[in-house]
């Protein structure tokens, strides 16, 4: 949940700076869907500069933890990436749900087993909230990329 603060209040500054001139994107979705961009970069990254944090979420079942951490972290970035071009933001989005889906069971095993991520993050509460929120992330990622337009007649 806490990566809707993360895309929610960028996207908001973006479409006042466009509202004053200073941004050229008009668009709200647009405006979302770079905040939405920036905000995966940004979680991506993470991966690699703090990568004990989610080894702690890591579901003792999966092979090889650090590894696929990193991974993710990669197709964060890259999804991310993907978000912010007009010409890849639907490939970008498809796979970024992909990912979301494929990540899914670690936020089922940290509301199961109640594990301890510092903060706010602790409440079991904030744990099983995260994962109806993940499909509305997903939503989300597939309405600023307007991937609905691709399936739909004109």
């Amino acid at each position: 949940m806490t990566v809707f603060f993360m895309i929610i209040i960028p996207a908001v500054i973006l479409q006042i700076a466009a509202k004053l001139g200073i941004n050229p994107q008009q668009r709200f979705r647009d405006n979302a869907r770079t905040a939405t961009g920036i905000a995966f970069i940004f979680t991506g990254v993470s991966h690699f500069v703090i990568p004990g944090k989610f080894m702690e979420m890591m579901p003792s079942f999966l092979p090889a933890p650090g590894f696929l951490i990193y991974l993710s972290g990669v197709f964060e970035i890259l999804g991310g990436i993907g978000l912010l071009m007009s010409s890849t933001k639907h490939l970008a989005a498809l796979g970024l749900i992909l990912l979301l889906l494929a990540v899914f069971p670690a936020n089922i095993y940290v509301a199961l087993e109640n594990v301890q991520l510092g903060g706010f993050m602790n409440y079991a509460i904030y744990q099983w909230l995260r994962l109806p929120m993940q499909f509305v992330l997903m939503a989300w990622v597939w309405w600023t990329a307007e991937n609905y337009k691709i399936w739909r007649k004109n």
